[in-house]
C-alpha cells in the first residue's frame, strides 16, 4: 500500500523542528508522535494506517500548539477510510489556572457528511486539576464553522445535487483529562464538542499508554465521532480502535 505523503511528513517533522533550535530552545518544546499499521491478507485483504502528532511550546505566559492526524484504510483494494486533520492553537495564561486561547482546526474526510470543515474559535480555559499525577482542563468559547456538504441525491426522480459551502456560528467546548495510573501507565481522555445551528459534532478520544522507555510507549486508543445531522445513507457515529507506537519528545 502506498503510504500517504502526510504520514511521511508526520514522521519527519519532529526531527526537523528540533534541529532548527539550539539545545536550550529545544527543551521548551514537548510533544509526541504516534504511528500504527495493520495489514491482513489471505481470504480478505485489508490495510489500515494511522498517524498523529502533537507539539506544545510554552514561553513565559504564552503557549503554542500544533497537531495533525491521518487515517487511511483499504479493504480488498477499495478505500474504506480516508481522513486528514490539522490544527493550531495560541494561548496566553493570565494565572496558573486561567488562560485565553485561539484555535483553528481543519479536516478532510471522504466518508463523512462533509468534504471538509474548518473551525476557528476563541475562548477561555481553566485548569480544574493540576497535580503531579492528574490534570483536568476545560475550555469554552464562540467560533465559526465553514464546511462543504457532500453531493447527494435530491428530488423525484432523484438527481445528484451539489451544494455551496456553508458557514455557521458555533459554541466550542472541550475537557482534557490525564491521569498517571502507575509509574509507567497513563490514561487520557479528550472530549470535544462543536455545536451550531446546522448540527452538533462530538468527538471523544480515550487512550491508555504503557511506557516502555523514556521516549517510547505503546498506546491503545478508542475514538468515537458523532454528528447529529447527516444526509440519508451516512452514519451519525463512527468509532475507531487503534494500537500505536508513541514517540515522546
Amino acid at each position: 500500500m502506498r503510504l500517504p505523503i502526510t504520514l511521511a511528513l508526520l514522521a519527519a517533522l519532529p526531527t526537523a523542528v528540533l534541529a532548527q533550535d539550539d539545545a536550550d530552545d529545544a527543551r521548551s518544546w514537548s510533544g509526541s508522535a504516534e504511528f500504527g499499521l495493520a495489514i491482513a491478507s489471505g481470504n480478505a485483504d485489508s490495510e489500515t494506517v494511522n498517524g498523529k502528532f502533537a507539539f506544545l511550546r510554552e514561553e513565559d505566559r504564552w503557549f503554542y500548539g500544533l497537531s495533525a492526524a491521518a487515517l487511511r484504510a483499504e479493504s480488498d483494494d477499495e478505500l474504506s477510510a480516508n481522513r486528514y486533520e490539522a490544527g493550531v492553537k495560541l494561548g496566553y495564561a493570565f494565572t496558573s489556572r486561567t488562560y485565553l486561547f485561539g484555535s483553528l482546526r481543519h479536516e478532510d474526510d471522504d466518508f463523512a457528511s462533509y468534504e471538509y470543515q474548518t473551525i476557528a474559535s476563541l475562548g477561555v480555559g481553566y485548569r480544574f486539576i493540576d497535580s503531579e499525577r492528574t490534570s483536568l482542563l476545560g475550555e469554552v468559547g464562540p467560533g465559526a464553522r465553514r464546511f462543504q456538504p457532500i453531493d447527494r441525491l435530491v428530488g423525484t426522480p432523484p438527481a445528484l445535487t451539489s451544494f455551496d459551502a456553508k458557514t455557521d456560528a458555533i459554541v466550542r467546548g472541550s475537557l482534557d483529562f490525564k491521569h498517571q495510573l502507575t509509574a509507567n501507565t497513563a490514561i487520557t481522555n479528550l472530549l470535544l464538542a462543536e455545536s451550531g445551528s446546522g448540527s452538533t459534532y462530538v468527538q471523544n478520544d480515550l487512550g491508555v499508554a504503557v511506557q516502555m522507555s523514556e521516549r517510547y510507549a505503546l498506546k491503545a486508543g478508542y475514538q468515537v465521532r458523532h454528528t447529529t445531522e447527516v444526509p440519508v445513507g451516512i452514519e451519525k457515529t463512527d468509532t475507531l480502535f487503534t494500537t500505536n507506537l508513541v514517540v515522546g519528545f
